[in-house]
């Protein structure tokens, strides 16, 4: 198998088909130069513009800036929680449909099941807008703030938003995105009252490190609900699925091919 067959496999066959039409979905490549160029601004364009200059101030930027964020982020979150666990998905292990034939499911689930990936998909828009955050530092001169995890943290999740978007746009994968989008009100409703001037900042001040706490609390369940669906996924499907295959291709051929389809039990 070379390259381009692998590259065939992971692109074409495995992922979802219903996205592949989508802006950005198609390939990584569009994703990839984003980060690209996210990382060349933050690294050294940026800096090397803002060198010989003074900060911007950009309070009005800031201002719409947050209010869109906290918007968007609240839109979202209505829309996973109304096109999945409001409608036909519970918070029990659900089988995860990739379908895009709407004969196979009923008319409603067909529905709700290419909503939920459409809105997975403006969470791919949304960690691409969030990026903005880096360039309003940099601009404002505020390098202290653009540390290693933050620049991390936005670049993997850019990715991971593409990589669930193009191979999982639904089931339980949107849970962990639906409390990211919880934080994410809160987090820049924060930001846009800190904005509001030197008065509002000492009524919020109080409140800026329940928002850091609130923030690692969902990271760390967020990495804890990951680490258990991939653990999860792995025993059950890959490794357990896999092993009843072997067994009962084993047992077909030491009986003769007499049976061809061999419950394996453990006595």
């Amino acid at each position: 198998m070379g390259i381009m067959d692998i590259y065939h496999y992971l692109i074409d066959e495995i992922s979802d088909p219903r996205v592949s039409d989508w802006p950005l979905m198609s390939n990584p490549f569009g994703v990839i130069l984003i980060s690209l160029a996210y990382l060349s601004f933050v690294l050294y364009l940026g800096p090397l513009y803002m060198k010989k200059r003074k900060p911007y101030a950009l309070i009005k930027t800031m201002i719409c800036y947050n209010i869109f964020v906290a918007t968007a982020s609240a839109i979202i979150f209505y829309g996973l929680l109304t096109s999945g666990y409001t409608t036909h998905l519970s918070m029990r292990c659900e089988p995860f449909v990739i379908s895009d034939d709407s004969m196979s499911l009923s008319i409603m689930k067909f529905y709700y099941y290419l909503q939920m990936a459409r809105w997975v998909w403006w969470v791919l828009i949304l960690k691409i807008t969030e990026l903005a955050d880096t360039v309003i530092f940099i601009f404002r001169k505020k390098y202290n703030q653009i540390s290693f995890l933050h620049v991390y943290h936005h670049t993997v999740t850019l990715f991971l938003a593409w990589i669930t978007c193009k191979y999982a746009p639904g089931g339980m994968w949107t849970f962990i995105m639906m409390p990211n989008c919880v934080v994410h009100v809160i987090m820049y409703t924060y930001y846009l009252c800190a904005c509001l001037g030197p008065k509002m900042q000492k009524i919020v001040a109080p409140w800026k490190k329940y928002v850091t706490r609130l923030q690692l609390v969902c990271n760390y369940f967020t990495s804890i609900y990951i680490r258990y669906t991939i653990l999860y996924y792995t025993m059950f499907h890959l490794i357990f699925n896999r092993c009843f295959k072997i067994i009962s291709a084993f047992r077909v051929i030491c009986t003769g091919g007499r049976r061809l389809t061999v419950p394996f039990l453990i006595k």
